[in-house]
């Protein structure tokens, strides 16, 4: 029972101290001319008429579009990252693709008169010659062409033995062969462990000198890829080429290597 007459004599002090408040505000704006009735709506007024500057709104848009354009420039540039990529991707699945006909090649190739031996480097000597499996044991013989997967000439045998033999690759000083071009000219191919020598021993009319071949006038198996000239410099004298070719192409002990054989012989 106390509680709910303190509950209301407390709703009677806040009623009472409002209209006090009430009358108190309206007495001290009339002996002050208005100055408060006037005050509010000043203020509110002058929030309602504030205004950004000009100036930040300028700055502000063009930070905008400066961050648009970068955005637009970006977005370009990753696409043509993109682009690159696809096109890359293409050319790999091409070269993969090259490859393997290669290998289908040199299969399809033994099916016929010709056998392809898989042999691999197994030993580097002081002389930059190359020691290579298989031998007597393969019926391998001095002078019997070395090729890549590719089809290229890289070398040809040197000394025989029973169960290995060596290589004559373009890095080694004995590396001494003769080739020919699409017009049957003869060349003289030689290597002073750097760089590889081309001379034409026949005069030549073209102007330009491109693929050279084994040859079977040479004691050659067949007619294989040596290198290819058109891309280097070539000097000619008295209707006679000379080019010289720095050796780039290093051999591994994973390069895949073969060596054809006649099946007849």
């Amino acid at each position: 029972m106390q509680n709910f007459q303190i509950v209301g004599v407390r709703k009677y002090v806040v009623y009472f101290l409002f209209i006090f408040l009430s009358g108190l505000l309206s007495v001290v704006d009339y002996f002050s001319n208005k100055t408060l009735s006037n005050f509010i709506p000043n203020q509110v007024s002058l929030i309602s008429n504030f205004q950004i500057p000009e100036r930040f709104l300028q700055n502000e848009f063009s930070n905008l579009s400066s961050s648009r354009a970068d955005l637009v420039a970006e977005n370009i540039r990753l696409k043509e990252e993109l682009t690159n990529l696809r096109v890359l991707y293409v050319e790999n699945l091409e070269l993969q693709e090259n490859i393997e006909s290669y290998e289908d090649l040199i299969k399809n190739i033994s099916d016929f008169e010709l056998t392809y031996y898989a042999t691999s480097l197994i030993l580097k000597n002081s002389t930059d010659e190359y020691l290579i499996s298989g031998g007597r044991d393969y019926n391998f013989e001095p002078g019997d062409l070395v090729i890549n997967e590719r089809g290229y000439i890289i070398g040809y045998l040197g000394e025989v033995f029973n169960d290995y033999s060596i290589l004559e690759s373009f890095n080694s000083t004995n590396f001494n062969f003769r080739a020919i071009d699409e017009n049957n000219n003869v060349f003289e191919v030689s290597s002073n462990g750097k760089e590889l020598i081309f001379s034409s021993l026949d005069s030549i009319l073209n102007s330009k000198v491109s693929i050279l071949f084994s040859d079977i006038t040479f004691g050659h198996i067949s007619k294989y890829p040596l290198f290819d000239l058109e891309p280097y410099e070539q000097t000619k004298f008295n209707n006679k080429f000379t080019v010289i070719v720095p050796i780039n192409e290093t051999l591994t002990f994973q390069s895949k290597l073969f060596i054809p054989k006649s099946k007849w012989k």
